[in-house]
């Protein structure tokens, strides 16, 4: 009887110790988030706005010490959509634009400007005309689907009801009627540096207006500022009639 009830003393606490494990498994398995991936949608604009860009990313360089994203090596964009998606989802984004480039034509679009913003990023501002406009309004749409979903609203944003409801929505709080184009040279700089910047250069070819037009839609992996070292891909839009 002794050896019996040993061996069922060792059988329970086996039992209860694989339990344990399973139940802590389980419990991991939940609080596991699946990967995600941050991927920027964009529009890349003609080659006069993106060399206007250049030289004052230049100049930012060589008055101020900023170095800006162009000087780094980034690709010089407009976000038409920015969100987080599960991992994996790169082959169906790239069809889905790709699909979508092959049948867009090239547009007219301006540059407008140089901005500081409150956070003092630093942007060259695209004009939001109807065919940017439209363009980012399709790529939302497309892959909203697509998306990671997640209750998560910034600080920054929980002030604005429409971001918030963006976020909640489609991941993002610059979409539709916040949608904001541009091209960003900095991410949170020196405000001191950019207003002697934006003062000095007032009349400056690259703070002009600009006209160009949209040639192509590309995406690839965003960093925390939004930026892209390597795009995936770039499809460039059917040649303007």
């Amino acid at each position: 009887m002794k050896i019996t009830g040993k061996f069922a003393m060792t059988k329970l606490l086996a039992i209860a110790v694989l339990v344990f494990v399973l139940v802590a498994v389980i419990a991991s398995a939940q609080n596991q988030k699946p990967p995600l991936e941050k991927i920027n949608v964009f529009a890349v604009v003609s080659q006069n706005i993106e060399s206007a860009f250049t030289d004052a990313a230049k100049a930012l360089k060589e008055e101020e010490g900023l170095e800006a994203f162009p000087t780094l090596g980034y690709q010089i964009h407009c976000t038409l959509y920015m969100t987080q998606y599960p991992e994996g989802t790169k082959d169906k984004v790239l069809a889905l634009i790709e699909e979508l480039a092959s049948n867009t034509r090239e547009f007219a679009v301006n540059s407008t400007g140089l901005e500081i913003t409150s956070g003092n990023w630093y942007f060259m501002n695209i004009e939001r005309n109807r065919n940017l406009q439209t363009l980012s309004d399709s790529v939302v749409e497309m892959l909203a689907p697509m998306r990671a979903k997640s209750d998560f609203v910034p600080d920054w944003a929980k002030e604005f009801p429409t971001k918030v409801e963006y976020i909640s929505k489609y991941g993002s709080p610059n979409v539709y009627s916040e949608f904001n184009p541009h091209l960003t040279f900095l991410a949170k700089s020196d405000e001191e540096k950019l207003q002697r910047f934006n003062k000095k250069h007032a009349d400056s070819d690259f703070a002009k207006i600009i006209g160009g037009s949209v040639v192509a839609i590309g995406a690839g992996i965003a960093d925390r500022d939004g930026q892209i070292k390597e795009p995936w891909k770039v499809f460039p839009l059917k040649k303007a009639e």
